[in-house]
């Protein structure tokens, strides 16, 4: 069972501007434009690599950037002792905010331009793919996402064939899905962040987020993400500015009815990690709030995760490793899901 989220509290938030980002000019990096300033980063700094990792359904490679600690990357690009952030960017191309944000987030990253994060000493690995749906990328027009407001010019929702690869992951019908599942299991990440913008609803948040669903993602690795990590970045983003709310999916017409918990299976991008005891989160930005305002609220979001990882390396290796074994003793498995609605918690909503 899964849990209810309740919410019918209402204040306001402020939310800070852009700084220093692509997004400030009102349009976001083509796929040319965003490869090529990875390669640039991979050619100033001894930690940092571009690689290839696959193909994509239009021809084009997909890549993946990696920024490292330790400067030798190969063979073993992947040290199983330290923990492991993969940020996959645009799966939807005309929800680019995580494009332009994860691109400053590795360049002032290495740089050492985020205070209590440095490269040189930082105990984790950081895996980046830049644009997963390269074909809807190239694809750039503004009329796909009604009323979004921003950027100027966007990539397509469906790739080259027109599949929406965020469905596909159990299927892998698509070239790009089956060159993530290669990188991906060899990867195996802790944490895994799928950056979108949602639609439909209209309130004052920014930011809201799906997290793994607890339940589903079972035992202390579960109760982990639910009672500690989860929490923790919630306070440190209302630190920031930048308070966030639980994904707007409402039990009924208006969000007083009740916030549901997203119960994402494996076809979509987290649920396919979890798969594999991989903690995820679905960065969602409010499509009616400005694409600066939205770029900067994953950045920070980035940012948080980042920090709050390096903070608990070791308690991430060590729920990881608790999971890997509960799971090989493990002789049932759950395959269907209802909602539980005695279960509810509340929170403070910034709504109409």
């Amino acid at each position: 069972m899964f849990c209810l989220l309740f919410a019918f509290a209402f204040a306001t938030v402020n939310v800070s501007s852009a700084q220093d980002s692509a997004s400030t000019s009102g349009m976001t990096l083509t796929w040319k434009e965003c490869i090529d300033s990875y390669m640039a980063l991979d050619d100033a700094h001894k930690r940092a690599r571009l690689v290839e990792i696959g193909s994509t359904d239009s021809g084009k490679p997909l890549h993946a950037f990696i920024i490292n600690p330790d400067t030798i990357f190969y063979p073993e690009l992947f040290d199983p002792a330290k923990p492991v952030l993969f940020v996959n960017n645009a799966i939807h191309p005309g929800e680019p905010d995580g494009v332009d944000a994860s691109l400053r987030f590795c360049k002032d990253y290495l740089e050492g331009r985020i205070e209590g994060l440095n490269v040189n000493s930082a105990d984790l690995i950081i895996c980046v793919i830049p644009m997963y749906n390269v074909d809807g990328a190239l694809n750039r027009g503004s009329f796909s996402r009604a009323n979004q407001d921003g950027p100027i010019e966007y990539g397509f929702r469906g790739n080259a064939r027109n599949l929406d690869l965020n469905r596909d992951f159990i299927k892998c019908d698509s070239e790009n899905a089956r060159s993530f599942a290669r990188w991906f299991t060899r990867v195996r990440p802790h944490v895994l962040v799928d950056t979108h913008v949602s639609n439909g609803a209209d309130y004052q948040h920014t930011m809201t987020l799906i997290t793994t669903q607890p339940d589903k993602l079972g035992g202390k690795l579960g109760e982990y993400v639910r009672s500690s990590l989860t929490p923790a970045l919630f306070d440190a983003m209302e630190k920031r500015g930048h308070r966030m709310s639980p994904y707007v999916n409402t039990m009924g017409r208006l969000p007083e009815s009740g916030l549901v918990d997203f119960l994402e299976t494996p076809r979509f991008c987290t649920g396919y990690g979890a798969l594999f005891n991989t903690i995820g989160y679905t960065t969602e930005t409010h499509m009616l709030k400005p694409f600066d305002e939205r770029t900067e609220s994953t950045y920070q979001f980035l940012v948080v995760l980042a920090s709050q990882m390096l903070a608990r390396s070791n308690e991430l290796l060590r729920m990881r490793e608790i999971a890997d074994k509960d799971l090989l003793k493990q002789s049932e498995f759950a395959l269907a899901w209802e909602l539980d609605t005695t279960k509810r918690n509340s929170f403070v909503f910034d709504g109409f």
